[in-house]
C-alpha cells in the first residue's frame, strides 16, 4: 500500500469503478491506497459493497487497515472473517493497536493471539488493558523504551543501536529502578552530547512527574498541553 494518503477525488474514482463492476480495477487501486484511507472508503460504503472491498484488501494489510476503522465497521468485518485470516491479520500488530482491536476478536483468537507474546509484552497489554479507554492508562503506548539507571550512556546508545527504532514522537527514554518503578527521564538531546562514560543516573531528569494511569483522557490532555509534552510516562499506585 502507499504510505501517503489520497484525495479525495481518488476515492470518489474508486467509488466509480466499484459501481461499474469493474473489480480488477477496484483490486489494483485499492492495495495502492494507505490503510486510513482503504479504511476511510469501507465506512462510508453500504455492507454489500464494503464485503465487495474488504475482499480485495492484500492479507498483508488486513491489519492496518483494522486498526484505522471505527468500531462498529470493524466488529461487522471481524465478525466475517476466517479464524486463521484473523490471527494472520493480528500478527506483528503494535501492543497498543492490538489492545484497540483485541475486544472485537472471537475468544478463541484472542487467547491465541496473547499465547504468542512474549512474557513482557503480554503484562503490558494486560495494563493497557486493565484501564478504561478513555484514562491515561488506556490511552498509553506499551511500546515503551527504558532504561536502569545505573546504565552508561555508551551501553544505552548500544541498546537503542540494537532496537533498530524507538517509538515514534520519542523525545525521552523512562528510567526506571527496582522493581520496574519510574524515577526519571533521560532525554535523548542529553544521551547523545553527554560523555558516553557518564551513567544514565547523573544525566537523566528526576524531576519529570509521571501521569497516573487512572487520570481522565480530558485531564491527559491538559497535562500535554501545559507541560508542553511530547510523551509522559504512566504509572500506576505502585509507581510502575
Amino acid at each position: 500500500m502507499k504510505q501517503q494518503p489520497q484525495t479525495k477525488s481518488d476515492l470518489e474514482i474508486l467509488r466509480t469503478a466499484l459501481e461499474s463492476g469493474t473489480m480488477q480495477q477496484v483490486e489494483r487501486m485499492v492495495n495502492t491506497l494507505h490503510p486510513a484511507d482503504v479504511a476511510l472508503l469501507l465506512e462510508s460504503l453500504p455492507p454489500p459493497e464494503r464485503n465487495i472491498v474488504w475482499g480485495v484488501v492484500n492479507p498483508e494489510d488486513e491489519g492496518e487497515v483494522l486498526v484505522q476503522l471505527n468500531d462498529e465497521v470493524r466488529t461487522r468485518l471481524i465478525e466475517g472473517m476466517p479464524l486463521d485470516e484473523l490471527v494472520t491479520a493480528t500478527e506483528g500488530m503494535e501492543l497498543d493497536d492490538l489492545a484497540d482491536v483485541i475486544a472485537d476478536l472471537p475468544e478463541t483468537i484472542t487467547q491465541q493471539v496473547i499465547r504468542s507474546l512474549s512474557q513482557q509484552d503480554r503484562e503490558r497489554l494486560h495494563d493497557v488493558l486493565a484501564y478504561p479507554e478513555d484514562s491515561a492508562g488506556g490511552l498509553m503506548n506499551p511500546n515503551t523504551v527504558s532504561v536502569r539507571p545505573d546504565l552508561t550512556l555508551k551501553v544505552v546508545l548500544r541498546y537503542l543501536r540494537m532496537l533498530g527504532e524507538v517509538p515514534d514522537n520519542t523525545d525521552a527514554l523512562f528510567v526506571v529502578g527496582r522493581q520496574n518503578r519510574y524515577v526519571g527521564v533521560l532525554l535523548i538531546s542529553r544521551l547523545v552530547t553527554q560523555g558516553p562514560g557518564k551513567t544514565v543516573a547523573e544525566v537523566m531528569d528526576d524531576s519529570v512527574e509521571p501521569i497516573h494511569a487512572s487520570t481522565p483522557a480530558a485531564e491527559v490532555a491538559k497535562e500535554f498541553q501545559n507541560r508542553d509534552l511530547i510523551a509522559a510516562a504512566v504509572v500506576d499506585e505502585n509507581g510502575r
